[in-house]
């Protein structure tokens, strides 16, 4: 049944798959099996069809249930629990649930940091999935805290940064990591891995310019200075101001008051309206790293082949970020 429900998935035939799937399970369970590593890897797969089938509820519960069973099992310091906590955490973010699906994923990163490396691939998955997450606080939250969009935007940044600079170790290892002894094909499927990781840090970094966008479009004004003025110089209709420095890539806007403080002076209200430097140095690098991978011989077979899909969606991202207007001063871009 449950390979039949494999072909049947391939087939795209969702429904008679998880059907399948359901009665496996049912029987495994019946039969005391409920916790063994079959039943487990029944109901991951099972959960990824739900998941396809857009039943996120039920998604959730079955993802639930096997965390539950794996930390029964295994304890929470363990490579496969932290596999089942990140899978539900991807289900927690498709139904909204991001702070959950944020203390799940931090939970997952100190683990796999503490049982591998800080700078093994599998920590660079988790680096991606809270950029991600970032990135997507940002929008939940640009209409209401503009100063708290800015604080995700810094971390999903630094987010993106650790998860860029792991894969590209991975991918352009130094002299001494070359002479550790490697199984070759396990080398070949870490370079696959390590370039997806990097596609997908590739693209969140043109996503989070794009949020730097949208957060400058909300953020209201972000200084307020009154002047006291005489009111002869309204009359003469000029003034000089010597003591302020307008930055740059400001707006400034500035009309008197609605109450006069007395009858020989008035008051000025002058807004300055920031608008922060793009960081086009930053996004360059991204977008040059995305051709190399092509060019490269290296990674050209990977990206042509394995992860053509990724390689095309992360190319869309980048190039549709080069079309706002913010980039039109970096042409060659």
């Amino acid at each position: 049944m449950y390979l039949l429900a494999r072909v049947l998935s391939q087939q795209r035939k969702r429904k008679d798959a998880e059907a399948l799937l359901r009665e496996s399970i049912r029987i495994l369970e019946e039969a005391g099996l409920g916790e063994s590593p079959a039943c487990l890897q029944r109901m991951m797969f099972h959960s990824m069809e739900l998941m396809n089938l857009k039943q996120l509820d039920e998604a959730e519960n079955l993802r639930r249930k096997i965390l539950h069973i794996m930390e029964l099992s295994k304890g929470w310091d363990s490579l496969g629990t932290t596999a089942a906590a990140v899978q539900l955490s991807v289900t927690l973010v498709a139904l909204g649930k991001l702070r959950e699906s944020e203390e799940l994923l931090q939970r997952c990163l100190a683990v796999r940091k503490k049982i591998l490396s800080e700078d093994h691939i599998q920590v660079a998955s988790i680096l991606v999935h809270l950029a991600r997450l970032s990135l997507l606080r940002i929008i939940s939250d640009i209409k209401v805290n503009n100063d708290l969009c800015r604080s995700h935007l810094v971390r999903g940044k630094r987010l993106v940064n650790d998860a860029i600079r792991i894969a590209e170790k991975i991918l352009n290892p130094s002299r001494e990591d070359q002479k550790k002894p490697k199984n070759a094909f396990g080398i070949e499927l870490e370079r696959i891995a390590a370039t997806g990781i990097l596609l997908e840090a590739l693209e969140i970094v043109g996503h989070l310019d794009s949020g730097r966008m949208a957060i400058q479009a909300w953020a209201p004004a972000n200084s307020v200075l009154l002047l006291r003025l005489p009111r002869e110089h309204m009359k003469h209709g000029y003034f000089k101001i010597d003591v302020v420095r307008i930055p740059d890539k400001c707006w400034l806007f500035i009309w008197p008051a609605k109450y006069r403080i007395s009858l020989r002076y008035t008051t000025l209200r002058i807004h300055f309206n920031k608008f922060e430097k793009f960081d086009y140095e930053h996004f360059e690098q991204a977008l040059r790293r995305w051709v190399s991978l092509y060019n490269e011989p290296r990674t050209r077979n990977i990206v042509s082949n394995a992860l053509r899909p990724l390689y095309m969606k992360c190319w869309r991202t980048l190039v549709g970020a080069t079309r706002h207007a913010p980039f039109m001063d970096a042409p060659h871009l």
